[in-house]
């Protein structure tokens, strides 16, 4: 394996005899990955402008995502220690949220693009919904130490998901995971509640058996299944305790774990399948919520699923 740009704990073959990664793996991978991205943010925290050439989206937006994917990780990071915070990460991001809605749109260094319609400026709604989603995690730790002006301004940016036209696939979860945020915080109204019950009802249409889900309408299968379609809409009826939904959507990403570790090789990679390859870096993403909403089939998560995990954790690393 490569040298890795950050230390990690020693291993334990006992608890994981494949690859000896733990959960203090995870964690201090985690670290290591926002320490390295917050070197590229600007000034203001608002902005992580990686480097590399820019996507077609443009570098505003590029840099909005640098901050959201990043910021979702910081904020499952902090949630699963109780909002330990160790390395004040989630200071840093609350900071970026306040400075870039602060004047949205603009060509500054610091603002945060507006979200439009998608192929129209709709890169943002994807982002929105790691924002949405990580303040919904550390609501107590970010949310709620933010002033009152800087909250209106970011549910006003925010509602631009629930206002413009998403992707005809999982782009309709976004909306759904910034409405489920609003109306976490007493923010909700008839438009988060529409935005809520569009998705879900999408997702129906969508499911297509055996754990599977299409990626919009057709037969369009990959890595979205584990990490878009499973858990955005599962994660919401958990964070807001609805049980009808859970006893819904529960047992389908039970069934799909049954099966899970078949979608890696023996040295962790997962298979090479589907639009975005990119997503095979979050491709374990459904283990850790099978354990924790209780839908996995032996807890905490199926040895076979649990043990693919865990080799996805340290092939990625590795690379």
């Amino acid at each position: 394996m490569p040298e890795l740009p950050f230390l990690l704990p020693a291993d334990d073959r006992t608890l994981s005899p494949h690859t000896g990664y733990t959960r203090a793996h995870w964690e201090a991978a985690a670290d290591g990955m926002l320490h390295a991205a917050l070197r590229y943010a600007t000034p203001g925290q608002a902005l992580i402008d990686l480097p590399g050439p820019p996507s077609k989206s443009g570098v505003r937006s590029d840099g909005l995502e640098g901050f959201a994917r990043t910021f979702l990780l910081a904020a499952f990071r902090a949630a699963g220690a109780s909002g330990k915070d160790q390395h004040g990460f989630l200071e840093r991001y609350t900071a970026g949220i306040a400075r870039g809605t602060l004047t949205p749109g603009r060509g500054d260094a610091e603002s945060w693009p507006v979200i439009g319609h998608h192929g129209a400026q709709g890169q943002p709604m994807v982002e929105s919904a790691s924002v949405a989603l990580g303040l919904r995690l550390t609501a107590p730790w970010t949310w709620e130490v933010l002033p009152s002006d800087a909250q209106d301004r970011t549910e006003e940016w925010l509602r631009g998901a629930l206002r413009h036209q998403p992707s005809p696939n999982n782009w309709y979860l976004f909306p759904l995971t910034v409405a489920g945020f609003l109306q976490s915080v007493g923010r909700g109204d008839a438009e988060t509640a529409r935005a809520i019950e569009r998705g879900l009802g999408l997702l129906e249409g969508w499911y297509q058996g055996q754990g599977w889900y299409s990626d919009g309408d057709g037969r369009s299968f990959d890595h979205y299944n584990g990490w878009a379609l499973h858990m955005y809409p599962l994660l919401h009826a958990h964070l807001a305790a609805d049980g009808e939904l859970l006893d819904r959507l529960g047992p389908r990403l039970h069934t799909f774990l049954e099966g899970f570790s078949l979608l890696f090789d023996a040295d962790g990679a997962p298979i090479h399948h589907g639009r975005s390859l990119t997503y095979r870096f979050a491709a374990g993403a459904s283990v850790a919520l099978g354990a924790l909403t209780g839908h996995t089939p032996s807890p905490p998560a199926p040895p076979a699923a649990s043990s693919a995990e865990r080799c996805a954790t340290s092939w990625t690393a590795g690379r």
